[in-house]
């Protein structure tokens, strides 16, 4: 059943807010995007855009991602085995990049700089000056892997006009700890600097009655930049940043098998209750997940007078480690050795932004990507454990001891490359007062190669006398081959523009993306080892209102999407992914955002997106709902502020509804696999020019999301709940300096 009242007491909150708006009241402020590679006005941009200043940043305690996702009905996000795994998706579009072979669906931004591997802008976000969340394909002026859309992270800029800076400093439950620095200021009257930094501890909030409690933090990061500014034309931007990870994520909560559960009385080890949302395991290992990543770039303008010409260069390095019970027990079923993973990537994007004539305004671009992925270092990863024969046997029967035995173990090394050349360009012409036509190509080069090895050592009966395949062999199918494929693609926009009035615009647009096809890493025999690329095809009409003395802004949107060749990611029974290609699937829905300073000192924000179609529509899968993809998902903030004094009282609230959807990507999800999500955050405070001092509260519903679950397992009957964070609440200082 649709469970529709949060939503509708939702906006009806909000729409009773704006009847108020016949009392004297504040003016939006005018937000400022680069969606498009140039900086135009939030309502002038005929694209799907949730926009968030500094100021919303840090009323609303946007951390990470998962924040965003409160105050974005159309984004999702969820860690599963690692934050480097992360899945991002938007209206319903998007996968976990489980095997480092899968690319992402949302890109990932930070200052222009394509991120790869979605899990490097899962830090902690610090020193924000703003986030744009684009919805729908982005193939032409982003390029490939932004076909559900993309995340833009704009951090901020050294200041050539003052010393300045801020400390935060936050504490709270589960033994957080959190400290945030930044200053900037002119060396010269050319050159500025900027260096910020964050660190952030917390205890595991997953009790675990076997090893460490699970889902610490860890993280540090440092950020530095150096601008300088030979005249009022040119510049130069150097950026460098370390961020550096030590965590014991990401460990499930879980259900046991009668196996497991008699077992564990035998050997009298502790019993924790089948309750898949307690925040309470028992494991014998403690998971690990350790990164180091550095990222340098440098960004180049300079104003020709006649157009502006950008070079943005960029480098990237990373490394990690990850452990986790595979058999999610105390018991010695399956033994998860740390498996190592890294990548490196090179950039360069080449834009000229310009005016031909008056009517007609011109963006052409080049762009190079070079990329490097690894997993593994060739080393064990799996270990058959001593006490799998007998959980095993059960679960599965006797005969998994012919072809399974303890100390098995499987290695393998996988390494991918991918090269890409893409040449872009974007026109819009201005057709008289009213009408703006817009036209977009892109097209792209892709190589790519992938080393793969990966292989087992069995001492089962079978597999010894008889050469029967290993059970390892179905965790990971053994291959020892170097893959290649190329492909060059088109992907292509046209968009209609027209103001309606001074305060109002009405778009219509068609717009392409292409998801890179590639190499499963983990299963597949030598011909299902490739999946091709993936291509989207997306309509949209909306609006962008401003209204009532710009004391309101409403946008809104229809969209209908097709995806071909989808590539689905499918968890198996026994461990391990593969990828394939979907024929067809479809979505189609509408996304509202409404902004209103609804009184005097009370702004009010609300978002809904319903999706009328989320179903794969043909293939293996036909008929199946896409995953973590509500009917309706509504969001409602609030921030309310007392004068006093030379100071304020400030409140903020956010509340996010999801309604029921699936939360298990395999083929045959049940009733375990639906949950719905209702969630509130709050924070009360009091600040003046120099010091802000809140009290703040997260998940204060206490709702025990459960945003990924996994198949049942197979040799131990155990299902793993991939929870969000439960409630948390703390403190925080801030001290802002001139």
């Amino acid at each position: 059943m649709i469970k529709t009242r949060p939503i509708t007491s939702a906006l009806a909150l909000a729409l009773y807010g704006i009847g108020a708006l016949a009392q004297e009241s504040l003016v939006l402020e005018e937000v400022i995007v680069t969606a498009q590679k140039r900086s135009e006005s939030l309502q002038d941009v005929p694209v799907a855009v949730n926009a968030f200043t500094s100021d919303t940043i840090l009323e609303a305690g946007i951390n990470n991602t998962a924040d965003l996702a409160v105050m974005t009905p159309s984004l999702h996000t969820l860690n599963v085995q690692s934050p480097f795994t992360t899945k991002l998706q938007i209206r319903g579009i998007g996968t976990a990049q489980s095997d480092p072979a899968l690319e992402p669906s949302v890109g990932v931004f930070v200052d222009g700089v394509f991120l790869g591997r979605s899990g490097l802008g899962m830090s902690d976000l610090t020193d924000i000056e703003r986030i744009e969340v684009l919805q729908g394909p982005q193939g032409t002026l982003y390029g490939k892997n932004t076909n559900a859309g993309a995340i833009s992270i704009i951090t901020k800029r050294p200041s050539l006009d003052g010393f300045e800076g801020y400390v935060d400093a936050s504490v709270g439950n589960y033994a957080m700890g959190s400290l945030t620095l930044a200053a900037t200021g002119p060396l010269s009257e050319t050159v500025a600097f900027r260096l910020s930094g964050n660190a952030h501890q917390r205890d595991g909030y997953m009790e675990n009655v076997g090893a460490v409690d699970g889902n610490d933090a860890n993280d540090w990061n440092i950020q530095a930049k150096l601008l300088w500014e030979p005249t009022n034309r040119l510049s130069f931007l150097l950026s460098g940043s370390h961020a550096d990870r030590d965590n014991t994520c990401c460990v499930p909560d879980a259900t046991q098998g009668e196996a497991v559960q008699a077992e564990l009385a035998i050997q009298e080890l502790p019993q924790v209750k089948n309750d898949p949302r307690d925040y309470k395991v028992g494991t014998n290992i403690e998971s690990e997940f350790a990164l180091e990543s550095d990222i340098l770039s440098l960004h180049i303008d300079y104003d020709m007078e006649w157009g502006r010409l950008t070079s943005i260069t960029a480098w990237n390095d990373y490394e990690y480690t990850t452990l986790v019970d595979q058999d999610r027990s105390q018991l010695d079923i399956i033994d998860g050795q740390g498996e190592f993973y890294a990548g490196d990537s090179i950039s360069q994007e080449l834009r000229l932004d310009t005016q031909v004539g008056e009517n007609l305004d011109l963006l052409l671009g080049l762009f190079f990507y070079d990329q490097t992925t690894q997993r593994g270092d060739g080393s064990t990863s799996v270990v058959i454990g001593e006490d799998f024969p007998t959980i095993a046997s059960q679960e599965i029967g006797p005969v998994i001891n012919l072809i399974a035995a303890p100390g098995d173990y499987l290695f393998g090394k996988g390494v991918w490359d991918n090269e890409t050349l893409a040449v872009f360009g974007q026109a819009t012409w201005h057709i008289g007062e009213n009408w703006h036509l817009t036209g977009g190509l892109r097209w792209t080069d892709e190589t790519r190669e992938a080393d793969l090895f990966s292989d087992n050592v069995s001492t089962a009966p079978a597999v010894v006398f008889a050469g029967a395949r290993s059970y390892l062999s179905i965790l990971s199918a053994p291959v020892d081959d170097t893959f290649e494929r190329s492909s060059d693609n088109v992907d292509w926009l046209l968009k209609a523009a027209y103001d309606l009035s001074d305060d109002t615009m009405l778009y219509a647009s068609a717009s392409t993306g292409t998801k890179s096809g590639n190499f499963n890493g983990v299963n597949g025999t030598a011909e299902e080892r490739e999946f091709d690329d993936e291509f989207t095809i997306s309509y949209e009409m909306g609006s962008k209102s401003t209204f009532l003395d710009s004391r309101v802004r409403l946008n809104s949107a229809i969209f209908y999407t097709e995806v071909e060749d989808y590539q689905f990611q499918q968890g198996l029974p026994d461990g391990g992914t593969i990828v394939s290609n979907e024929a067809e699937v479809k979505v189609s829905g509408l996304d509202l955002q409404l902004e209103a300073a609804a009184m005097q000192n009370l702004i009010l924000t609300a978002g809904l997106l319903y999706m009328h179609d989320y179903e794969v529509v043909s293939g293996p899968n036909e008929g199946k709902q896409l995953s973590t993809t509500p009917e309706y998902t509504a969001n409602l903030g609030a921030t309310l502020v007392f004068p006093l004094a030379d100071s304020v009282v400030y409140l903020r609230g956010d509340y996010m509804y999801m309604d029921d959807h699936v939360t298990n990507n395999s083929n045959e999800p049940d009733e375990e696999a639906f949950q719905d999500r209702e969630l509130l955050n709050a924070k009360i405070g009091w600040r003046n020019d120099n010091w802000n001092v809140s009290i703040w509260g997260k998940n204060l519903t206490e709702d025990a999301y459960a945003g990924l679950t996994s198949q049942v397992q197979r040799f131990s009957g155990s299902r793993a709940y991939y929870l969000t964070p439960p409630r948390t609440y703390g403190a925080t200082l801030r001290y802002e300096f001139y």
